[in-house]
């Protein structure tokens, strides 16, 4: 009889064990699909990105927010290339169709005619602006804002109008970011001007 109660408990234990398994690997799989991205929902929210900074889906594949420090540096370098991707698109586009410097309209071409001189002179000026931003860039503070605003922009809005103009100013960039490489990618397969191809 000692046997059979000893059995029975044994039993008993076992099946409660899997319960209890079962209900943790349930509450593990829900917190789990509450911590999935907004953009991906097939891939974990990287821990950084808490929907706290403007323009924060959740989007990081190739995690930079969990492999770079500064996590400041991570959004002003994306600010940063997004402003120069929205002035290279329209650069590219604008010197198919008026050449000013150089009578060449292949852009890509119109590097090379322009000779070292004017293309050291371009890299100087970035490497110059690249120094002058330096503490803005790595220090912290209001990532992307270098004190820069000449036509008054931002001027008597409220902080909910500069969170949509930053909100816009981050979409358009990460737009421009893919279309300049689209607009490269479809010169070079065609060599026709980017507004000939429509």
């Amino acid at each position: 009889m000692k046997y059979i109660i000893v059995l029975i408990a044994a039993l008993l234990s076992v099946t409660n064990g899997f319960l209890i398994q079962n209900q943790r690997t349930y509450s593990m799989k829900l917190s789990m699909m509450a911590e999935k991205s907004k953009a991906l929902p097939f891939l974990s929210k990287p821990a950084k990105l808490d929907g706290t900074v403007i323009g924060d889906f959740g989007f990081d594949p190739l995690g930079f927010t969990e492999n770079i420090g500064n996590y400041d540096y991570v959004i002003s370098s994306e600010i940063k290339h997004g402003r120069v991707a929205m002035l290279a698109v329209v650069g590219f586009i604008v010197t198919q169709y008026f050449q000013v410097v150089v009578p060449e309209a292949n852009p890509f071409k119109a590097i090379t005619t322009l000779g070292y001189g004017p293309n050291l002179q371009i890299l100087a000026g970035i490497g110059a602006i690249e120094l002058a931003t330096w503490d803005k860039t790595f220090a912290g503070g209001n990532p992307g804002d270098f004190g820069f605003d000449p036509l008054g922009q931002l001027k008597g809005k409220s902080v909910a109008q500069i969170n949509d103009l930053k909100l816009k100013e981050i979409k358009n960039g990460r737009l421009a970011m893919v279309a300049i490489i689209g607009i490269f990618v479809q010169y070079l397969t065609f060599g026709k001007p980017t507004l000939e191809i429509f």
